[in-house]
């Protein structure tokens, strides 16, 4: 029996059915799968950045990405299933899945999620949205009944959702923990990211030879009451598995633009800043706008900034949502540099696609490079390669003096790392340019800009 065909109270909004009607319709596929050995399950769909979408576009198209979604999931699922709305998501009541269930949830589950690959037009305005789900089957929930399923679909959506966008998460026993210290951890994350805890160091990037300063990359440092200074590569994923990566990147490129406006106040030529991007926040099609838009208020143009993209987002990619978000910010005037260059296995083809301008050779390339034969035939040739498709190189982790003569006898004309200087907070930075750098037309006063956001 088809959605079109049961009775209960409607949403206004979509015409879909409510959670009491999914849950009967669920009560009913039920008492139906014990007589004839089907298999009843349920994927509860959130649309990732919902709240940010009406922020930026208006109530508007809230309402038509909704109503879009509910058409699209309709248009999507079999006739024997149901779609229904349930708060700001959607769930996709299924009669019947076969064995292997989990295997196969999963694979329509990706193939529900590739239905969003267009864009929704609102007006003159077009957006692209992404899912994230939750799955849950009859054979996944211990005490089962339609209630029980469905919740167990919700909790699985939770944790798909605090993973980051388009998730997809299959509920198992024992989920529930792992959601609860999740949710915890998220909710730290989120508030010293609001509250100035986690702010931008910088470390610099100077020529080879002469050490004339060229930029400076922002770097996320997490400064605690209790702990101290956090390690990034311990919060950093937390990060990313609590879906916080777009409010990590924003705050990241305020900080790096204000300080710019900082080093031009203080008559510094620091000619450009890099921020790092993710896989999450390259998905999201508004952020080209959101960076020109930032770019406009701090007033620099985008030559002063450059995106940061690791080689592994590149090398692994097939999305052509990534692709058009590079191609997009290369147009606005920014440049694409290709950091951990050389730990993964990407193509010339994505080299061209993703409008890459600089490579970043990672550490492991660079240690002992004044020692050893092999580190100085790799460099040397990635160097000949980015000379012959005219793309720049900056050698990443350099500590000694030896490494830097090395890499000048090579070719390589800018680095980063120790023997540079070490990542410092903004203030710390216009004491190491002042004893590294003449100021010219200095504009006092000097800018100096607090931790928050």
């Amino acid at each position: 029996m088809g959605a079109e065909n049961w009775a209960g109270e409607r949403d206004g909004l979509t015409g879909l059915m409510l959670r009491e009607g999914l849950i009967d319709w669920l009560e009913w596929r039920m008492a139906k799968s014990s007589r004839n050995n089907t298999h009843p399950s349920v994927i509860l769909i959130t649309i990732d950045g919902l709240d940010a979408l009406e922020e930026r576009f208006g109530r508007m198209m809230r309402t038509t990405v909704l109503q879009e979604v509910a058409e699209r999931l309709a248009t999507f699922v079999r006739q024997d299933d149901v779609v229904a709305r349930i708060g700001d998501g959607f769930a996709v009541g299924l009669g019947n899945v076969r064995e292997p269930e989990t295997e196969n949830l999963l694979q329509l589950s990706r193939r529900m999620q590739a239905i969003f690959d267009e864009p929704i037009s609102e007006g003159p305005t077009r957006t692209y949205v992404t899912i994230s789900l939750g799955v849950s089957a009859d054979s996944h929930v211990k005490n089962l009944t339609p209630g029980n399923l469905v919740a167990a679909a919700q909790r699985a959506s939770e944790l798909a959702a605090l993973s980051g966008s388009g998730s997809i998460r299959v509920y198992s026993e024992g989920l529930a923990s792992t959601a609860g210290h999740n949710r915890d951890m998220a909710r730290e994350l989120s508030n010293a990211l609001e509250t100035g805890e986690i702010y931008a160091w910088f470390q610099p990037q100077v020529t080879t030879d002469g050490g004339k300063i060229t930029g400076f990359e922002a770097l996320a440092r997490w400064e605690t009451t209790e702990r101290g200074l956090v390690s990034p590569a311990s919060f950093l994923p937390d990060i990313e598995k609590a879906g916080l990566s777009q409010r990590l990147a924003e705050v990241m490129l305020k900080q790096a633009l204000l300080a710019i406006n900082a080093w031009d106040a203080a008559g510094f030529d620091v000619p450009t800043v890099s921020v790092n991007f993710s896989n999450d926040d390259l998905r999201n099609p508004r952020l080209p706008d959101y960076v020109r838009w930032e770019l406009d208020r701090h007033n620099l143009s985008p030559d002063r900034l450059i995106i940061e993209v690791l080689e592994s987002v590149v090398a692994e990619s097939s999305e052509d949502v990534i692709s058009r978000t590079l191609t997009s910010l290369s147009q606005i005037g920014c440049r694409i540099d290709l950091d951990d260059f050389g730990t993964g296995f990407t193509s010339l083809m994505n080299i061209h696609r993703f409008n890459v301008t600089r490579i970043k050779l990672d550490r492991t390339l660079v240690r002992h490079v004044d020692k050893e034969e092999h580190p100085l035939k790799m460099v040397s040739a990635l160097l000949s390669f980015a000379d012959k498709l005219n793309i720049d190189v900056l050698a990443e982790g350099v500590e000694t003096n030896e490494e830097v003569a090395t890499l000048v006898k090579l070719g390589c004309e800018v680095l980063q790392g120790y023997v540079a200087a070490r990542p410092m907070p903004l203030g710390d930075t216009l004491n190491w340019l002042e004893d590294h750098a003449v100021p010219t037309n200095p504009q006092p006063p000097v800018i100096r800009i607090a931790h928050g956001a």
